[in-house]
């Protein structure tokens, strides 16, 4: 894991990232704090590029690809921002893979589906020890996983990717995929009939066309200015792979545009977002979750003791009541904070703006590292800042060597 932030004003971009990545193996985990997430996309113009949960893609390092690419720019092509995705994503489509390369991030996929299919078998097996004898209905496991496998289809269907593999049949995908998929399910279940099998089939082709997310995916974070841009902006999009040369991106691309008049400063975390969410908002997801289910719980015991009885309707009326005020309530002070913090980061130097990029990022660090949970944001944090007229600096950045003993490195990396 990681964190990264992002914050703009209309002076500068200021992207901030840690050094931890994670390496997962059966059992176990380990951390390096050796990671690259930022680099510089263009030679010739301010575009920067963040990059957070898998350092890979199609099992070839981020790092190396990111640089490919901006060997390919001869010149400041891009007019703005907003055009430089479009060319990035079709570099990733070209750059060279293997059929074993797509099938990781199925895998990946698949792996979760049918972990959770065996999880959802075994409680039902400890719901039906739970009968008198000769009570309940037991299923057999084959046709267990089966129903489960098409009711998890109907609603993998209603999150599908809009115009993703659109012109690509079930078949198609069988025949291409077909020998992954099988070769996960019979890890994962003990016995495959040939109609879970072709079940399980549909079922990874549902997957892939639904916005689920695999543990493989990538988070990109375009950021900088094009050569009519007067303001920076920032793109930011979420991809998992690629199947039948089409680039699958879950959700929508995000854009955060800086303006006169309109948004004048944005700060954006990325990742894990906890403390940087209750610098900026004063309140992080997870707190705002269970303030709400505090809320909820307390106005169904309050509702019950007062009116002596569970009426239902009225208990639902009344939670559903003190559940949307607290919701606005959050809701506008979490405005308040964001927007009070970006009228100043509006006016900040870009010098302040690293600080207070890197700062951002030092605290969920610090937070990890006092903490039960394990350490998956630290190490070095790299900081860059890109304007129009120095272009992309660095301020902070890590080197595996004495920069100071390679006097040639700079002169052969550029600005």
């Amino acid at each position: 894991m990681t964190a990264e932030i992002a914050i703009l004003n209309r002076t500068a971009v200021a992207l901030a990232a840690d050094s931890i990545v994670t390496i997962s193996g059966p059992g176990s985990s380990k951390t390096y704090d050796s990671a690259e997430k930022i680099f510089e996309l263009s030679h010739y113009q301010p575009i920067g590029l963040m990059i957070y949960n898998n350092a890979e893609f199609m099992n070839a390092p981020l790092e190396i690809i990111a640089r490919r690419f901006r060997e390919t720019l001869t010149s400041g092509q891009f007019a703005a921002l907003v055009q430089v995705w479009p060319v990035f994503e079709t570099f990733l489509l070209a750059f060279p893979r293997e059929l074993e390369d797509e099938c990781t991030h199925l895998e990946s996929l698949l792996d979760v589906e049918f972990s959770q299919m065996r999880e959802a078998q075994f409680n039902e097996m400890v719901k039906q020890l739970s009968f008198p004898k000769g009570k309940g209905t037991k299923q057999e496991p084959d046709a267990f996983f089966l129903d489960l496998a098409k009711k998890r289809r109907i609603e993998l269907r209603r999150t599908r990717i809009d115009k993703f593999l659109e012109s690509t049949s079930e078949a198609n995908f069988a025949g291409r995929y077909g020998d992954c998929v099988e070769e996960v399910a019979k890890l994962a279940f003990d016995k495959l009939s040939d109609a879970l099998l072709k079940e399980l089939q549909g079922l990874a082709f549902d997957l892939v066309r639904s916005s689920t997310l695999s543990d493989a995916h990538t988070g990109f974070v375009i950021a900088g200015l094009g050569h009519n841009d007067i303001f920076p902006s920032l793109n930011h999009v979420k991809c998992d792979g690629i199947y039948f040369d089409e680039l699958r991106v879950v959700g929508e691309r995000e854009v955060t545009d800086i303006d006169r008049r309109g948004l004048k400063a944005e700060l954006r975390a990325f990742a894990q977002t906890d403390m940087p969410e209750r610098f900026i908002d004063g309140i992080d997801r997870e707190f705002e979750q269970s303030l709400e289910k505090l809320v909820d719980n307390m106005t169904s015991d309050l509702v019950t003791q007062l009116s002596g009885s569970a009426d239902i309707t009225l208990t639902e009326k009344i939670r559903e009541t003190a559940n949307q005020s607290i919701r606005n309530g959050i809701g506008r002070l979490k405005n308040l904070s964001r927007k009070e913090l970006s009228s100043v980061v509006a006016h900040l130097s870009k010098k302040e703006l690293g600080e207070f990029a890197y700062s951002l990022v030092e605290l969920t660090s610090r937070k990890r590292r006092y903490s039960s949970q394990q350490e998956t944001v630290g190490g070095p944090i790299d900081v860059a800042i890109l304007t129009r007229n120095e272009g992309f600096v660095w301020v902070r950045r890590k080197h595996y060597f004495d920069v100071s003993l390679n006097p040639g490195f700079q002169k052969r990396n550029g600005k």
